[in-house]
């Protein structure tokens, strides 16, 4: 027969009841162990690409490791106020590597030229963004470098050389130099984009929205890849292709982006350098408020996506320590009011050179060879005070 102990019932009832709580302990423990899990997951996704990134920049240039120390606070730079950033797109094609290895051995650049030229400023305390389109074609004079004499050229020649012939800080610092020289702006920092790059970033967006103004159409637009094919029917018709945009409200792929904004053969007076800056400076625009919706600036699988693709496809000198300041500052701009300009001959500050004093190129020069009153004009533009 089986006794039992009523006297130790409840020590029974005790061991029981702590058995209980301990599976519960365990379950719970195992529940929150899983979303902590989940959660180091979902950011470590999000932000393993970016901060790989910038400790790959680290590595190459251990000095930007110090800007964290140079700028505790995070602020990004600024004059009077206002924040000026050089925008670069380079013509560089897929079949053409950014360097490759000399006759010695040693590893020399490829020059690439500038296809766009545009400063955005922002105005620290209104939020306000303008932007200022330098023409390609102008003709600027470059400083002399360590065994590089100085020269003349078209603006767009500035990156190309800087990477060629080291500058210090490569092209993105010298274009930054010659085009702070002769806008009279300073320059806080810079950023370089090639077509790929371009064509990835817009694609990651999910594409962006651009209201063309009027109807047009491109019948010399090259084909990448062919730029020196043989074409069988004697004519030079197999390295272009057919571009078309119809006025109004359009939604862009990455392709589609990039032709609206380098076609220079349009019709219906979208055939110029002039009206191609125009086009550049809203794509800019629709670029910058898809990347800074909500739903776009915080999806980890878009950063994600963003981080990885690029590669060599844009180059920044950006601060990192400024990074902060700089999200703080981009969540309050408002880019549906931003002003735009255009340095072209319509400003009566710059005219076209005679070609026979330029080798026989066509090049944009300041009226009368006097930079002055550009200066003035863009300072008064940007909202800076005149010098």
């Amino acid at each position: 027969m089986r006794y039992v102990d009523f006297g130790n019932l409840s020590v029974l009832e005790e061991q029981k009841k702590k058995k209980r709580r301990k599976k519960l302990i365990l379950s719970g423990a195992f529940l929150v162990g899983i979303g902590l899990v989940a959660i180091i997951g979902y950011f470590a996704y999000a932000f393993y690409w970016p901060l790989s990134a910038a400790l790959g920049q680290i590595l190459k240039n251990p000095k930007i490791a110090l800007s964290f120390f140079r700028n505790p606070s995070g602020e990004i730079k600024s004059t009077d106020g206002k924040t000026n950033i050089l925008i670069l797109g380079i013509d560089k094609r897929d079949n053409v590597p950014y360097t490759f290895l000399g006759p010695n051995g040693q590893q020399q650049h490829n020059g690439f030229l500038s296809d766009t030229i545009i400063i955005a400023s922002i105005d620290q305390k209104t939020k306000k963004v303008s932007m200022v389109s330098v023409p390609r074609d102008t003709w600027v004079s470059l400083p002399s470098w360590q065994d590089f004499p100085a020269s003349q050229g078209k603006i767009n020649s500035a990156y190309s050389l800087g990477d060629l012939y080291d500058y210090p800080g490569g092209g993105l610092a010298l274009a930054e130099n010659v085009i702070s020289d002769k806008l009279g702006i300073p320059i806080h920092y810079g950023v370089r984009i090639d077509f790929d790059g371009f064509r990835k970033l817009i694609d990651t967006l999910g594409g962006v929205d651009i209201t063309v103004e009027r109807s047009f159409d491109d019948y010399e637009y090259p084909i990448e890849g062919k730029e020196s094919a043989d074409c069988s029917d004697g004519t030079y018709s197999c390295r272009f292709k057919h571009l078309h945009f119809d006025a109004g409200l359009t939604h862009m792929n990455g392709e589609t982006a990039l032709g609206y904004s380098r076609s220079r053969e349009g019709t219906n007076g979208e055939g110029s350098d002039f009206a191609r800056a125009r086009r550049q400076q809203k794509v800019i625009q629709a670029v910058f408020k898809k990347a800074m919706s909500l739903n776009n600036f915080l999806d980890p699988i878009k950063l994600n996506n963003m981080s990885r693709e690029f590669g060599e496809s844009i180059e920044s000198n950006f601060d990192l320590a400024a990074l902060p300041g700089a999200i703080k500052l981009a969540k309050g701009i408002n880019m549906n009011n931003v002003q735009t300009f255009v340095l072209d001959p319509s400003t009566q500050l710059m005219v076209v050179g005679n070609p026979d004093q330029y080798g026989g190129a066509y090049v944009i020069i300041p009226k009368n060879n006097n930079w002055g009153p550009v200066k003035l004009k863009v300072r008064a533009f940007l909202g800076l005070p005149s010098q």
